[in-house]
């Protein structure tokens, strides 16, 4: 839990899952909290390179069969000065709609002065969308002076007969581009049993 010694709620966590906890879910409400409370950050990343990273990471590790996550990317970076905890957060808490049986497709493109992050995911079951996944989207869209698009239908009681699928869309307003962050590797998301990806899809992952 190197990555997490930051904070000092982090710090407490290492320290118990040093000892042999199980602390995965008490960090997975810190991060979803530290998602929802993110703070505008200078450096801008390129969302085309983090979200390819972690949607390989995603494919590679959660049990499904091949074709149940889709990504297209956009031709070009898409400079971004949005948090990779919160991006990252708001990735997979939408991902983990899509689980265990529906699917998801994340297209991105580059809009007039902004990058277009556009979600869908079909089959999704009730009670498998994350209760934060909403807000954590809205967030992004205010933190960067955004705009963001959701539709949620079919997942809950009293929608029988109604496709359940979420859908989003999210307009970010391109940052300049130098400097921007290093994007993670596949790989590091997939060897670290502490990474978003784990913990926020923990019971999915291998």
């Amino acid at each position: 839990m190197d990555h997490c010694a930051d904070s000092l709620p982090r710090l407490r966590l290492a320290e118990m899952a040093a000892a042999g906890a199980d602390v995965r879910p008490q960090l997975r409400l810190l991060m979803l909290a530290e998602g929802l409370a993110a703070q505008p950050t200078r450096r801008a990343l390129d969302l085309n390179a983090e979200t390819a990273a972690l949607c390989a990471a995603v494919n590679e590790s959660v049990r499904r069969r091949a074709g149940w996550l889709y990504f297209v990317p956009a031709p070009a970076p898409l400079p971004v000065a949005l948090p990779r905890s919160l991006w990252q957060t708001t990735v997979l808490c939408v991902l983990r709609s899509a689980l265990p049986a529906g699917r998801a497709v994340v297209t991105l493109h580059a809009g007039r002065g902004a990058a277009v992050a556009v979600f869908r995911v079909q089959g999704v079951l009730p009670g498998s969308v994350p209760g934060d996944t909403l807000p954590l989207l809205r967030r992004a869209a205010a933190l960067t002076g955004g705009l963001c698009v959701t539709a949620v239908a079919g997942c809950g009681a009293g929608e029988a007969g109604l496709s359940p699928h979420l859908a989003a869309a999210l307009r970010l307003p391109l940052a300049p581009r130098p400097p921007l962050r290093e994007p993670p590797a596949a790989g590091a998301l997939l060897q670290d049993r502490y990474s978003p990806l784990h913990v926020l899809l923990d019971g999915f992952t291998v």
